[in-house]
């Protein structure tokens, strides 16, 4: 069972989309989510206190749309994360290494000039 609440999308887009079929007939299972900031799914406000509950209020919003479409940070191939600064990631790694026993997704990380609501952290997944 879920105990993580997804956040509604803050514009119009799907939160998860199921890829299969979309490129050819006999593709893998390929998905992908929407970038994730940390908005706290109750309030609709951003958990941004400090970068360090931004960063896990990303990866609960992750945990909690993949759970909701039947996968988890297992399935995840590769994590896109976007930062409005650069020293932040290693507080993705931390994170990630709490989170993910075992083999890790592929990565890229973008320093960026904004995120959306002014967050700090954007990650989106691809599976």
């Amino acid at each position: 069972m879920n105990k993580l609440k997804a956040p509604k999308p803050v514009g119009p887009y799907s939160m998860f989309r199921n890829l299969s079929g979309d490129c050819c007939p006999n593709c893998w299972n390929n998905w992908v989510t929407a970038g994730q900031i940390p908005l706290d799914p109750d309030s609709g406000e951003l958990n941004n206190a400090s970068v360090e509950d931004e960063v896990v209020q990303v990866f609960n919003n992750i945990e909690a749309v993949l759970s909701d479409n039947n996968k988890s940070l297992k399935d995840v191939k590769k994590f896109t994360v976007f930062l409005t600064d650069l020293s932040y990631t290693p507080l993705i790694n931390s994170e990630i290494e709490k989170r993910i026993n075992g083999e890790y997704p592929a990565r890229s990380t973008i320093q960026v000039a904004g995120l959306p609501m002014g967050a700090r952290i954007e990650i989106e997944c691809l599976g």
